[in-house]
């Protein structure tokens, strides 16, 4: 809701509640019982809407049932003061953020509106408030049911406009749904609470009435603990069913965009972030996560944010704290985070790195949301050093540990790809071995012919660059496969690869003369493309490899022969 429209509420709430008061008083006002009578009343009122609780997702509260008795017993105008009361009482302890305050006159005149309805149509039935007495069973149910009929039909109403006309709600809210259903179950049950509160009033008095209160308060609270624990329960099944997924998952990003799907599904979520601490010197923020989508980039400070102290401390924070505190949290939430929950995420009993999330909501976490994310956090910490295991064993199977280069395996594993891919229909390979090799390791040694190996592939990498795939064939022989290059710019690309080996030269460290020596360093190729060339992998390199031989080395080397 916007600030000018929250304004309006507020306004129009003080004018509403300064006519309506008054005229509640003249119309109906108090009776005649002491001033001690209605405080006991009101306080009754009041802790029973401190201690509500929720069923399906809706809280009740006791006033409905309260508020026929304080209307029989001491009419509108003290009823719908108790009312006003009780509900602030309840509002408060829901703990409402700066921007939910709107709520407050939202409620007060929602229930002022159900007060006076209700009130209204009791006396329109020809219901009275005076105390009965022995007259008690006397009491006309047709006027109590249309009581709380009326209660409920105008706090329908009242929420359907509310929706629809404040919040702009879609045209297709209906009207009539599972929750105007259970309203009027809830209706239906305090219905018969009422008349016992004015039943026990009228015949104990006040000590009547807190005999159905304590109860009630006692109750009230058991149902919150059950509550309390069924949503931990629940919550906790979606962090252990979000862990298993979690550590099943063999990528850091598919890690990651599973965590950013599901949390934000089981927490109110705006912005979640991963601090890493695998270098403590270093940490960096390995993942960000803003629901809005902004892309400004923010840069991650040591003490900017909450993260550090998580780390040090190894243990988790909740709550909210000042602009001036984390301005990292700030600046990419643009000042509107409003609460946050940061939790360690330990592995094999290190904190490894710090899980972040915020919201705009105020107070949006508990500590049983702390109690799930600290799980959370930990399946994630080893689902990433999983993921990281996992990618430092696959680059190992297909890299070469000398060069760092892609090895015979992967080379035949994107041949084959290729081959399989019909949309692809021509592709190069580059075949290519360095010029007298074996002289180098006897002049030089093998480790300056290492030293040799690292070089040319550090050339072939900045002279294909993203055109190709570059392998380690074995030995001082290399690939470089070309997808969708044809045979002549293959043969380009062949011949700039063979200039960037030939022009410049390598260096060599001579330890015997303690200091580095330049030698010039020759390559000598071969090209062929498929499909034309070769009908398998095989036959495409074993084809290649010809060229080389036959038309580079046997020709005086440092040259590029095409496969004919």
């Amino acid at each position: 809701m916007s600030k000018t429209r929250k304004r309006a509420v507020w306004l129009v709430w003080l004018v509403i509640v300064s006519i309506s008061l008054p005229l509640m008083y003249l119309a109906d006002p108090p009776k005649s019982d002491s001033f001690s009578t209605i405080v006991a009343v009101c306080a009754v009122f009041m802790i029973t809407a401190l201690f509500n609780f929720r069923v399906k997702g809706t809280d009740i509260i006791v006033l409905q049932g309260i508020g026929l008795a304080a209307f029989l017993i001491f009419g509108l105008f003290v009823e719908a003061l108790m009312t006003q009361f009780g509900i602030m009482v309840y509002l408060a302890s829901q703990r409402l953020g700066k921007s939910d305050l709107y709520r407050i006159p939202l409620n007060s005149v929602m229930f002022l509106a159900v007060s006076a309805s209700a009130a209204g149509v009791y006396y329109g039935l020809g219901g009275k408030t005076e105390m009965m007495g022995s007259h008690l069973f006397s009491l006309n149910l047709v006027q109590v049911f249309g009581f709380y009929l009326a209660a409920y039909l105008v706090n329908e109403i009242f929420i359907f406009s509310i929706r629809r006309w404040l919040f702009q709600e879609p045209v297709s809210n209906k009207w009539f749904d599972k929750d105007m259903i259970w309203e009027a179950v809830i209706t239906i049950m305090m219905m018969p609470l009422g008349i016992a509160f004015y039943t026990m009033y009228a015949t104990r008095g006040l000590t009547g009435m807190f005999m159905i209160a304590v109860p009630m308060v006692a109750l009230s609270i058991i149902i919150r603990l059950i509550n309390t624990s069924q949503d931990l329960v629940q919550f906790l099944q979606k962090v252990n069913h979000l862990g298993q997924k979690l550590t099943e998952e063999l990528s850091r990003n598919h890690v990651v965009d599973l965590l950013t799907r599901k949390v934000p599904e089981m927490l109110p979520v705006d912005y979640l972030y991963i601090v890493s601490y695998r270098l403590p010197d270093k940490p960096k923020v390995i993942h960000l996560y803003r629901k809005s989508e902004s892309d400004n980039f923010i840069p991650f400070q040591q003490e900017a944010d909450i993260s550090p102290s998580v780390y040090r401390e190894g243990k988790s924070v909740i709550g909210l704290r000042s602009k001036e505190s984390y301005p990292f949290l700030q600046a990419i939430s643009d000042g509107q985070a409003k609460s946050f929950l940061s939790v360690p995420m330990m592995y094999h009993g290190q904190v490894t790195g710090v899980l972040t999330v915020a919201s705009h909501q105020s107070k949006a976490y508990a500590k049983s949301n702390r109690i799930g994310m600290e799980i959370v956090g930990d399946f994630l910490a080893i689902a990433l050093e999983n993921a990281r295991n996992f990618e430092i064993r696959k680059k190992q199977s297909e890299h070469d540990p000398l060069t760092d280069l892609y090895n015979y395996r992967f080379l035949m594993k994107t041949l084959d790809q290729l081959y399989d891919d019909l949309s692809v229909d021509v592709f190069s390979v580059i075949m290519m071995d360095i010029d007298d090799f074996k002289l180098i390791n006897d002049s030089f040694g093998h480790q300056n012919g290492n030293a040799v190996l690292v070089g040319v592939a550090n050339r072939l990498r900045s002279t294909v660059k993203d055109l190709g795939i570059i392998s380690r064939f074995g030995g001082e022989e290399f690939t470089v496969v070309l997808p969708k290059i044809n045979r002549n710019v293959g043969f380009a690309v062949a011949e700039s690869i063979r200039q960037a080996v030939a022009d410049d030269p390598f260096l060599v460290y001579i330890e015997e003369e303690r200091r580095y020596r330049q030698i010039h360093i020759t390559i000598s190729i071969g090209v062929s493309t498929a499909r034309l060339d070769g009908s398998s992998p095989s036959e495409l390199l074993t084809n290649a490899d010809h060229a080389m031989y036959i038309g580079a080395k046997r020709k005086g080397k440092n040259k590029v022969a095409r496969y004919i």
